[in-house]
């Protein structure tokens, strides 16, 4: 029987698993993944980690199950504090990080998150730590896309691409794990090619009543302050009982953990860690969730759009275009660490109502 790996939760990204695979023994240590929210990105940082620190895929060694677990000691995984990765964090945090001795090994990792929204100061800062690290450090950098402002870093890594994955493998995945075929695919239209996010949506009872929430807001609008502050109070609501099923999910590993240090003992600050992980979790968890009210926000203007006639008064028509591109806007923001409550009030209070 074949080893488990560390890359079995890596779905849909062959091309990039065999290229991680042959940088197994590789002496660089800097590494850039880039991939659109969602892809298995983290998973595969999780699990390339893990192969620098133990030497192997084998999932089931306690090193793998910490690190893929985010709460090994020597894998530090760091996460931007405010709208992005300022020169304060860069300098006091992943710097100072690489500077450090692992504690376990020789190696320690560290897994920098939202790396697309490093600020200008930062970039110089990071810039010496990566071309030139202390000791065996392994820089593994996750970035959405790659910004003409951050070439010169991207030339001192070794990229690797990761794509969206397909609705088809989300759906083929659910239906092994045992969910209905309906439901799989319902779920995988909405999860947008999050596989771990769409095995929480799975459980989220609140799904189908949400999505319809959002596909409606159009044809409540009624240009009015007080109907747009309603309205995105009523969103933020529905978003704020979708997380329900992820705290389930959080609870749960929580309750494993509370076993092992009960029966096994666990070495170092896990329960810190855990809880960590679960705020960053929750954190990106419910920006998912928004990002998905606005992509069917979009999808109905869109469709709107199209169905446009020679009968449809051409204000009307130009004021779909705009609203797409404000919801395209807002979904920027999102990554900015805005006032969610300002930025939905200000939103539909400039979308158009669209009338059936």
């Amino acid at each position: 029987m074949a080893t488990a790996s560390v890359y079995d939760a890596v779905i849909g990204q062959e091309y990039s698993l065999t290229k991680l695979r042959a940088l197994a023994q590789s002496p660089a240590h800097a590494y850039l993944f880039v991939g659109p929210s969602g892809c298995g990105k983290e998973i595969a940082a999780r699990a390339f980690a893990a192969v620098k620190l133990q030497g192997s895929e084998d999932s089931t060694q306690r090193t793998a199950d910490l690190v893929l677990r985010s709460i090994h000691v020597d894998v530090h995984e760091v996460e931007r504090e405010g709208a992005g990765i300022s020169m304060d964090q860069a300098r006091d945090e992943i710097i100072k990080l690489a500077e450090r001795s692992a504690v376990e090994g020789s190696t320690r990792a560290i897994i920098v998150h939202d790396f697309h929204l490093l600020a200008d100061g930062a970039r110089a800062s990071l810039l010496k730590t990566i071309e030139e690290p202390d000791g065996q450090t392994v820089m593994i950098m996750l970035s959405d896309d790659v910004p003409d402002t951050m070439i010169t870093i991207a030339s001192r890594c070794v990229r690797i691409d990761f794509v969206p994955i397909s609705d088809e493998l989300v759906v083929q995945q659910l239906v092994a794990e045992g969910t209905a075929p309906d439901k799989a695919r319902a779920v995988a239209h909405v999860a947008a090619g999050d596989l771990e996010r769409a095995r929480v949506l799975v459980n989220d009872s609140f799904l189908t009543a949400r999505t319809a929430l959002f596909a409606d807001i159009p044809q409540r609008l009624d240009g009015t302050t007080s109907r747009a502050i309603a309205l995105a109070a009523e969103l933020l609501g529905a978003v704020e009982s979708s997380l329900v099923a992820f705290e389930a999910k959080q609870a749960k590993e929580l309750e494993e953990l509370e076993d092992r240090v009960k029966y096994l003992g666990e070495r170092g600050s896990g329960r810190k860690l855990l809880g960590d992980k679960h705020k960053r979790e929750l954190r990106r968890y419910r920006t998912d969730e928004l990002r998905s009210g606005l992509r069917m926000l979009t999808l109905v203007y869109s469709e709107a759009f199209k169905h446009s006639t020679t009968a449809t008064a051409v204000y009307q028509t130009e004021s779909y275009v705009r609203a797409v591109k404000k919801l395209r806007d807002a979904n920027v923001a999102l990554s900015r660490n805005v006032n969610e409550k300002l930025l939905f009030e200000n939103l539909l209070m400039s979308l158009p109502n669209i009338a059936l």
